[in-house]
């Protein structure tokens, strides 16, 4: 009588959790909820993403300029002027690339599909992503899903980012931890590792993902809502750049750096005197975030994915402010851009070197106002078909951008 239940309940999660069984919890409201949460569940997991994929979404994957909600933001431009598809936010505060090369590595329906990614030149440090950041968004379900699909697509890539988990993450499950050894050595994993991994593990994440990955999940509609109805019902390029210079002016009162008062309040006001002339040896021309960053265009590659990057602009008065080199922005520009073009991404629109710089940024570093209007004017063609152009996917991959050597040449 005590613990009949408790067994009946433990034997039945287990049921739940190892059964093959198609939850469909993923509806269309649970989509639309999830394509502007910025849950990191979403992030991390496959369901509701793949579910997108087949309605009107196409995703845009960076950072914590996501999070940036202004009315010139994609998700409220997409709904106020009722773009034929909508963004799909994916990114949380440390997402550098090689999490969002897992997370693509998950998004099977992005097969023949469109993709947005920005690009934030402060991921490109000396040491590049924190191992303890790394640890915290890494995705069991997409560490397992490229494990038993790592038989196929480039060796070379396979082999660097199960080096690069290993390096990064020192605490994984044996049986994860033997399989990721031996693609990074340049082996197949064995057929116990797969029929483990894929039959025990990745059904019971699967399972997880599907049951509860959509419960809960933030709700940001509100905050959309409010931002769209500060807009005008027709849409002008021109009214819309005064509004967001207008907008920008009234949340920057309080410095002189335009940098929104929110922000300014919380994040400097009682240390702003530290900053002053704190970056002059920044340096985003040497960091393994680039062979990270190349890991995640193989995937772009391996699906025939068409994308759109995006340069993120740095606030030009914190540059000065914070004594930044003049060349470093313009330097890691034309480093990544090179990486890009030279392999057939040449869909790059970069905003770090725009006439008209003011308010293009919200804060010091993160995309606002202007910026957001900036780039909403290249996404809303872009957002028009969600199916790629097999003329602008025609990809020549190249390994020496997964090499040490790239990561650190200026000679380009």
């Amino acid at each position: 009588m005590i613990f009949g239940p408790v067994i009946v309940a433990i034997v039945a999660l287990l049921i739940l959790l190892w059964t093959p069984i198609n939850f469909k919890t993923v509806t269309p409201r649970k989509i639309d909820q999830a394509s502007t949460s910025l849950d990191v569940r979403v992030l991390k997991g496959e369901g509701v993403k793949n579910a997108a994929e087949k309605e009107n979404y196409i995703p845009i994957i960076g950072s914590s300029e996501l999070s940036r909600m202004d009315p010139f933001h994609p998700s409220s431009m997409a709904q106020k002027y009722h773009w034929k598809n909508k963004p799909f936010l994916l990114g949380n505060p440390g997402t550098a690339s090689l999490t969002q090369a897992l997370n693509v590595s998950g998004m099977t329906g992005l097969k023949n599909q469109k993709a947005v990614v920005i690009i934030s030149p402060q991921w490109f440090t000396k040491k590049g992503v924190p191992s303890d950041v790394f640890k915290y968004f890494l995705s069991p379900l997409q560490l397992t899903g490229f494990i038993v699909n790592s038989n196929h697509g480039d060796k070379k890539m396979n082999k660097y980012i199960a080096n690069r988990i290993l390096d990064l993450d020192d605490s994984l499950n044996t049986v994860e931890t033997n399989a990721l050894l031996r693609i990074a050595d340049g082996k197949q994993i064995t057929s116990f590792q797969r029929f483990y991994i894929n039959r025990l593990t990745r059904s019971s994440l699967q399972s997880q993902d599907n049951l509860f990955g959509t419960i809960s999940l933030n709700d940001h509609q509100k905050k959309i809502d409010q931002a769209v109805s500060k807009l005008p019902d027709n849409y002008n390029y021109k009214d819309l750049d005064k509004l967001a210079v207008k907008m920008a002016k009234n949340h920057s009162r309080e410095n002189d750096l335009q940098i929104g008062d929110s922000f300014y309040r919380k994040q400097l006001y009682r240390r702003i005197h530290r900053y002053k002339n704190a970056h002059r040896h920044v340096d985003y021309n040497h960091s393994p975030e680039y062979n990270d960053f190349q890991a995640m265009l193989y995937l772009f590659n391996q699906n025939h994915t068409e994308v759109m990057f995006v340069i993120q602009p740095v606030n030009p008065k914190w540059i000065k402010y914070t004594g930044m080199p003049k060349d470093s922005l313009a330097d890691f520009s034309k480093k990544i851009t090179y990486q890009l073009k030279s392999q057939g991404f040449n869909n790059v629109v970069d905003l770090t070197h725009e006439k008209n710089p003011n308010y293009i940024a919200e804060d010091t570093i993160h995309m606002g106002w202007r910026g957001w209007l900036i780039l909403d004017k290249h996404l809303e063609p872009y957002y028009k078909n969600k199916k790629a152009d097999p003329n602008k996917t025609n990809y020549k991959m190249n390994s020496y951008f997964l090499t040490k050597k790239w990561a650190n040449n200026t000679d380009f």
